[in-house]
């Protein structure tokens, strides 16, 4: 053979083999994509003189455990589904509402599962309304969802730096994030929302605009008045890595005898960076509404801004990938008109990242009261969490 023709027949393998791995990396539909979290948790408190709302001083538990599924049924529908399996065995009890420690009784409704078994967390359907070519993408989500509120609950719990969004297991829930879960403006509800998402740039800044419309009940639950509660939020990357946002809530229930009760909310909020990324991360947020008691609705507000430094490790050996201290303060007041009834949490975390998705973190956490002779809890948590 001459080289000639050698060299055509190379050229022609080459080109043959190049084109069979383009038609082998185009994606087929439809296609799934199975992924999960686990995260196990361990504190010591002292926090006896709350022993009825916190629990015990020490206790090991799963705090997520989660598998979900991504799929695309074509380029313009997208399914999501994450049953969660935390809720463990059934256990005995009630959840009842806590108590704030102040100069007057008050008490906060929580959150809490004392069911065990199987929960649905996100259950929705994405659907692009126009070209995926284009810079500006129109998105219709019907399902379950996180309502559009709190840029912190809406951050993933794949990698939190803090370990807890609010006051976790083994403190009061009486900050910032509780306070605005109890009253139905953040986690999850029923319903539908639409989406506009315009490309800034190549590197994946972006403008947001959410605008949704819920049940009002929270997870899984039906609408028991017919009314519908309704949320918008904009989100904007507007300089190198930071990226500003801000959403209002209007929440609707039943409170006594008034089936058309309303509660408002409103944040604004900033981030620099990513979570998990090389160098600093940063979050602030301030949220302020009303609480849902019947007549006069108490005003409440909350403040959080954390902090977080990864620091990778250079050696390609290092059993460690990096290392993560954290900060984290929140100030929570349930009642603006009520002296003395705040809270606050500050929190000091060291991460110690095995890999991007595997880190191991203990921090020490100090709850305190603004009434007077109020006792604080303050005690050490830790997390080995996993992504995968």
């Amino acid at each position: 053979m001459s080289r000639t023709r050698a060299s055509g027949s190379l050229l022609a393998v080459a080109f043959l083999m190049g084109l069979a791995g383009r038609i082998h990396a185009q994606t087929t539909f439809p296609n799934v994509r199975v992924t999960g979290r686990l995260q196990e948790q361990f504190y010591y408190f002292g926090n006896g003189d709350y022993a009825g709302t916190t629990g015990p001083k020490s206790n090991f538990f799963t705090r997520r455990a989660r598998i979900e599924a991504r799929g695309n049924i074509n380029e313009y529908v997208t399914v999501y589904i994450q049953p969660s399996f935390e809720g463990g065995r059934s256990t005995s009890g009630s959840c009842n509402n806590v108590v704030v420690p102040g100069p007057l009784p008050d008490t906060i409704p929580v959150t809490c599962n004392l069911t065990g078994g199987i929960r649905l967390r996100d259950a929705w359907i994405d659907v692009r309304l126009n070209n995926i070519a284009s810079k500006t993408g129109f998105i219709v989500r019907v399902g379950q969802e996180k309502r559009p509120f709190s840029r912190y609950e809406l951050t993933s719990s794949n990698n939190l730096p803090s370990i807890e969004r609010g006051g976790g297991r083994g403190i009061l829930p009486l900050a910032s994030n509780d306070l605005f879960t109890g009253q139905g403006f953040v986690s999850h509800d029923v319903g539908a929302s639409a989406r506009i998402e315009h490309k800034l740039d190549d590197a994946g800044r972006l403008v947001t605009v959410t605008a949704g419309a819920y049940n009002g009940r929270g997870e899984s639950l039906n609408d028991n008045n017919n009314a519908k509660s309704f949320g918008f939020r904009a989100v904007g990357d507007i300089y190198r890595k930071l990226s500003i946002g801000g959403a209002f809530f209007s929440h609707d229930q039943i409170v006594g005898t008034d089936s058309a009760l309303r509660n408002n909310a409103w944040e604004v909020d900033a981030q620099w960076g990513k979570v998990g990324e090389e160098g600093l991360w940063a979050l602030a947020e301030y949220l302020s509404g009303e609480r849902a008691v019947a007549g006069d609705q108490p005003k409440m507000t909350g403040f959080q801004a954390l902090a977080a430094y990864n620091i990778r490790m250079k050696s390609p050996t290092s059993w460690l990938y990096a290392i993560e201290p954290a900060v984290r303060f929140d100030f929570a007041d349930p009642d603006t008109d009520v002296d003395d009834n705040a809270s606050t949490l500050i929190t000091a975390v060291v991460g110690f990242y095995i890999s991007s998705r595997a880190q191991f973190r203990v921090g020490y956490e100090n709850q305190s009261f603004q009434a007077s002779g109020a006792k604080s809890i303050s005690g050490l948590r830790t997390a080995l969490t996993v992504n995968f």
